[in-house]
């Protein structure tokens, strides 16, 4: 029974330390009319370079100069039409 209980509060102060040291990043995204208007706002809000690493005409996907990663995805809407879903990763503050 002791080590029952030994070993839950354990697993709590571990969970809650964790979760502490732990920093959760937050999406940014928007709607864009092509591909290449997503990838230039992409770049112009975060002001970093990107490194692109899937390059596919629905998607492109890849690594911000920060290391934060961004996309831009192409999304078929009945509503919408055809458009482009842009988001990239900012840290939380």
């Amino acid at each position: 029974m002791k080590i029952s209980i030994l070993s839950k509060l354990l697993i709590t102060f571990f969970t809650i330390t964790l979760s502490s040291v732990c920093f959760a990043d937050s999406v940014m995204k928007a709607e864009f009319e092509n591909l290449d208007e997503c990838l230039k706002e992409i770049k112009m809000n975060t002001g970093l370079t990107l490194k692109i690493i899937r390059d596919k005409p629905s998607i492109v996907t890849g690594n911000l100069s920060n290391g934060k990663t961004f996309a831009c995805e192409r999304k078929e809407s009945g509503t919408k039409g055809v458009y482009y879903e842009g988001w990239y990763m900012v840290d939380d503050k």
